[in-house]
């Protein structure tokens, strides 16, 4: 026996039918003047009843589609035109925001507007659009808006009104001198994510939120196991080794480095503790690692039992069939961790505010942000977004997933680091060469000051 249709399943049928009225005005099937069919005819041809055929019609009238004319019908009083909005984004950005099906339902509800992405590469945000109608909208991470900040640029985004339904920690990510610049999309922290079969064969417990990096090592040398090692990030990386320096004693205390003073005994001991770590051959592989992808794939493969990631990152492995959880980050003397974000915004000298206004509002709705949570790992910024019930192919996600709402205390940003984000790029680099051992813990402080300075 077939069960009654649900409520979301009418919600489709209304949509279509919405959309597919649009779609007739907008290509003349339907003039301006012209009535649309009778509420029955479309009650038979959508296979709805007449309440909801109605109330698909009262949401026209309300878009300004349609005017009702008592005893009479629905007539047409408006066309729109067909524009395209440019929205800029990295490539990731596009998988970890369920982009294409996102923008799937914006056409059912804007048919009249197509939205094409545009990318730039990760970290290279493209600044001489400032003046330029290049992008209409952008999407960028929290350290990209940063970014912007210090090189006196965010005017090239519009000010918006604060969302209340986000997570307030997140609004304030995209605020610039008191202004709400971008509205926030989906964010997540950096977690340790584990292999769960991997523990059980050596029988040991999964990971908790009081592991620091000691227990991590000791327990990753139980994991290792011929050619599976216990624990590997990729080193590097922006979000991964300044982990790291955001735990040490002096970025605790709320201090800064600068050329004259600094703690630089705790600036060492968390890279020397870092490069510890790596230096383990009973923990981390000698493996040169040229992206997170890399490791991405080693653990994937079940070459590695725990590595550093984000619930952005465990969308690459959402068809693995691995068995995959996420725990606290471990830490050094107190829990914190790195917050990733990413947020739309309006560019300025877009002459298509309006459209982006839409797909704006759209992104940050809860319609949006629920179906964003139910094809994604990603967490959805909206406080009360959940997946919607009845919606297919929805990711079942890991037993741990709502445990980043336990840990939000320990949320941190680059701009929490000891040391300025424009010294994050050439410090990167001489710190391959300390932990490669081709220059001294002194030499290594020598860099810091010219980072400094600089």
């Amino acid at each position: 026996m077939r069960g009654r249709p649900t409520d979301e399943q009418f919600r489709h049928k209304m949509d279509l039918m919405i959309s597919h009225l649009k779609t007739g005005i907008m290509e003349k099937k339907f003039a301006i003047g012209e009535y649309l069919p009778s509420e029955k005819a479309l009650s038979k041809q959508f296979g709805l009843g007449n309440l909801s055929v109605r109330k698909g019609l009262e949401q026209l009238a309300d878009d300004g589609w349609i005017e009702k004319v008592p005893n009479v019908g629905n007539r047409v009083i408006t066309s729109r035109t067909t524009v395209t909005l440019t929205v800029g984004c990295n490539e990731t950005t596009i998988r970890n925001a369920a982009l294409p099906k996102l923008m799937e339902d914006f056409k059912r509800i804007c048919p009249w507007i197509n939205v094409q992405i545009k990318l730039f590469s990760s970290g290279s945000l493209p600044f001489h659009m400032q003046g330029s109608p290049e992008y209409d909208l952008l999407l960028l991470s929290v350290l990209d808006f940063q970014m912007l900040g210090l090189d006196n640029k965010a005017d090239m985004l519009e000010t918006l009104p604060e969302n209340k339904r986000m997570y307030p920690i997140l609004n304030r990510l995209f605020m610039h001198e008191g202004q709400q610049r971008m509205q926030p999309i989906i964010f997540s922290p950096i977690v340790l994510c584990y292999n769960r079969r991997h523990f059980r064969e050596k029988g040991l417990a999964e990971p908790t939120g009081a592991w620091t990096w000691d227990d991590l090592v000791r327990h990753a040398e139980l994991l290792t196991d011929g050619e599976r090692y216990g624990f590997c990030f990729h080193l590097p990386d922006t979000n991964r080794w300044p982990i790291f320096l955001l735990q040490s004693a002096i970025a605790v205390r709320g201090e800064k480095l600068t050329k004259e003073s600094g703690d630089r005994e705790s600036f060492l001991a968390c890279v020397r503790l870092c490069k510890s770590i790596v230096h383990n051959r009973k923990v981390f592989p000698m493996y040169m690692s040229e992206g997170n992808e890399d490791i991405s794939k080693m653990f994937q493969q079940g070459k590695l039992s725990m590595v550093i990631s984000s619930y952005m990152g465990m969308n690459v492995w959402r068809d693995s069939g691995i068995a995959f959880d996420v725990a606290p980050l471990p830490f050094i003397s107190e829990p914190r961790t790195f917050v990733l974000a990413t947020g739309a915004g309006i560019s300025s000298s877009s002459s298509r505010k309006e459209e982006a206004g839409a797909f704006l509002d759209y992104m940050t709705s809860e319609r949006a942000q629920s179906l964003l949570r139910c094809h994604s790992f990603s967490i959805p910024a909206m406080q009360t977004a959940e997946a919607p019930v009845g919606e297919t192919g929805c990711l079942p996600t890991p037993d741990r997933y709502a445990m980043f709402r336990e840990i939000m205390f320990s949320y941190r940003t680059h701009a929490d680091l000891p040391i300025p984000l424009t010294a994050l790029a050439p410090m990167t680099t001489y710190l391959k060469a300390y932990w490669a051992d081709m220059i001294s813990e002194q030499e290594l402080l020598e860099k810091l000051d010219t980072c400094l300075t600089e």
